[in-house]
């Protein structure tokens, strides 16, 4: 038996009767840009603008050099087909000179009906101005922060964030663990994202490092999809100032047959094929020529004893590679402590810095020197430390 509510059913008839249309309508939300907009995959002729809005929509970015009133319009599509119906926006923006900064606006539409031969749009919503610079290997100083191990505590990174000037920062680095893993979107969202758009992610590139806790959960296969790279993997290199940058993945910390990861998980031949990518990497003529060489990976390439498996792993792997490339320091996190590990000490040749949930790095580069500050959230200085470039081969 089918129940008609009565109100329903006399509307009807009075529809029927007067010959008055019959519609039905709830107020529904209007279009609103929900998070975002954040860059990422920034290099130097090229960057990607992401945003999330609450309906979906065929969206597209507008920008012009900030000494140009040539407005260009980017749109993100694949074989033909632009991007639509879709509440996840990733707009590359491509031919961008080194080292300029641009305006851009992000601009939504809805689709309200997406029929084969005929769309129906809805609201438009513009977003903007807000403004990207290119890398430049050209600079010659300039500044960066970097946190780690989050694991989901916006509050403590917004205090974080406080300790560093983040007007003055090129870039700032996320070494992985941000969130404990990836079962609901709002765990990316309500862990670190909002914050990061809120201080500085419209305007500043932030430069998103795995963790091994990125690994795990139903969505973390979409992880790339919301932080794009260069290269479209979480492995790659890039220069700015007098800086080359290697960003790693240094994977799980437990073998592949370990009963948590449910047979889903193949870093083994993973971690091959990123070691054979570094192999080639170090011998590059920007890499080997530039002033410094720092190394952005989640684990430290250090164990006490193979039952630090995966920390074991990578320095096996990757400690004669970069050993031989004159590395001149390695960020990394994981271990929840901070420590500062000395050239020689666990059988790398350069110094590795681990950071903690609890301290941020504010690093500042010149030709001369690198000059880092550690601080807590309320500001107490854990450590100074001043390194000169090493000598290249």
């Amino acid at each position: 038996m089918v129940r008609v509510d009565r109100v329903f059913l006399t509307a009807i008839v009075a529809a029927y009767v007067f010959g008055s249309p019959c519609t039905f309508s709830q107020d529904a939300p209007k279009l609103d840009l929900l998070h975002g907009p954040y860059l990422q995959a920034v290099t130097d002729s090229s960057a990607t603008v992401v945003w999330f809005t609450n309906k979906s929509c065929v969206s597209r970015v507008e920008y012009a050099s900030e000494d140009s009133n040539n407005v260009v319009t980017a749109v993100a599509g694949r074989h033909g087909l632009i991007d639509a119906n879709a509440t996840v926006h990733r707009i590359p923006l491509t031919g961008l000179k080194p080292g300029t900064r641009y305006t851009y606006h992000v601009v939504s539409t809805e689709i309200v009906k997406f029929d084969p031969y005929k769309v129906l749009y809805g609201d438009t919503i513009t977003s903007g101005p807000y403004r990207v610079q290119t890398w430049n290997p050209q600079k010659d100083k300039f500044s960066f922060c970097v946190v780690n191990d989050i694991h989901e505590k916006a509050d403590r990174l917004d205090s974080l964030l406080n300790q560093v000037p983040l007007d003055a920062m090129d870039l700032v680095f996320l070494n992985g663990d941000m969130i404990d893993h990836w079962t609901r979107e709002s765990q990316v969202f309500d862990g670190f994202l909002d914050v990061c758009v809120r201080r500085f992610a419209r305007k500043t590139p932030l430069v998103y490092i795995r963790g091994n806790h990125e690994t795990r959960g139903a969505l973390a296969r979409e992880l790339i999809d919301w932080f794009p790279t260069p290269n479209q993997r979480y492995y790659y290199a890039f220069r700015h100032g007098p800086i080359s940058f290697l960003v790693l993945d240094s994977g799980e910390d437990k073998p592949d047959s370990n009963a948590e990861y449910s047979g889903l998980v193949s870093f083994e031949p993973y971690m091959a094929e990123q070691t054979a990518w570094l192999r080639e990497a170090v011998q590059e003529k920007a890499f080997r020529e530039s002033r410094y060489r720092i190394v952005f990976l989640h684990m430290p390439p250090v164990a006490k004893d193979e039952r630090e498996y995966g920390s074991s792993r990578i320095h096996k792997l990757w400690a004669p590679l970069l050993n031989k490339a004159n590395i001149d320091l390695a960020f990394c996190g994981h271990v929840h402590l901070y420590a500062r590990v000395d050239p020689n000490e666990s059988g790398c040749r350069f110094p590795i810095l681990v950071n903690a949930p609890d301290t941020i790095v504010n690093v500042d580069a010149s030709d001369g020197q690198l000059d880092l500050t550690i601080k807590k959230p309320d500001g107490q200085v854990v450590d100074q430390v001043v390194l000169k470039p090493r000598l290249a081969n």
